[in-house]
């Protein structure tokens, strides 16, 4: 998996540097403005004064949002309301999922963070398929959601939405479990609570028998 970024001070430099570290998946970099072919990535950016978007990763942006899988990015908390509103400026206009907002390089709990989602981003490329399993630990009926998906081996990615509000408060998701099945950036399907027949028409679109 690839990680973008784009750092003015070295904080999101130092950042992504110990995300790579810490990542049990193998991650690799690529620094705006030099950038590789690539299929998808994650992006962390830096914001500019007054909570803009720096302009390179705007320019970026242009060419290359549809690939982008989530969005992260550094800030001041001393900043306030503007703390690391690249990110929010970034997913209003695109709709990219927000990962992390995280203070300056990053603390150990906010590396964990983000590098726990990019290990739990499942890619289903052929299909242009993802899903997002909204859980929390207490909730046996999100267990049983966890296993009926097993069963079809189907991919998804784990986001406990008191980790991830603004994930939760992106996809309108007001109870767990709740499983979200995105086709590209559109939703297609929504299970709240746990529905055999729903399970049954994800392994479908999964192409499971």
């Amino acid at each position: 998996m690839l990680i973008v970024f784009a750092s003015r001070t070295g904080n999101v430099r130092r950042f992504v540097k110990k995300a790579v570290e810490l990542s049990v998946l193998r991650l690799s970099t690529c620094e705006i403005p030099e950038i590789i072919p690539f299929q998808h990535a994650h992006l962390v950016t830096y914001t500019d004064p007054m909570g803009a978007v720096p302009p390179m990763v705007e320019n970026f942006l242009i060419h290359h949002h549809r690939k982008i899988l989530s969005i992260s990015g550094s800030g001041n908390r001393n900043w306030g309301r503007d703390f690391a509103a690249a990110v929010d400026h970034i997913h209003q206009q695109y709709g990219i999922p927000i990962n992390l907002k995280f203070e300056l390089s990053g603390t150990p709990t906010e590396i964990q963070t983000f590098v726990d989602y990019i290990n739990n981003e499942p890619e289903t490329m052929e299909t242009n398929l993802r899903i997002l399993k909204f859980r929390t630990d207490s909730c046996p009926t999100c267990a049983a959601v966890a296993d009926a998906l097993d069963r079809y081996n189907i991919p998804y990615r784990d986001v406990n939405p008191f980790d991830h509000p603004d994930m939760a408060a992106q996809y309108r998701v007001r109870s767990v479990p709740t499983v979200l099945v995105f086709k590209g950036e559109d939703e297609i399907l929504r299970m709240v609570g746990y529905k055999p027949e729903i399970i049954e028409q994800i392994g479908q679109l999964f192409g499971m028998p």
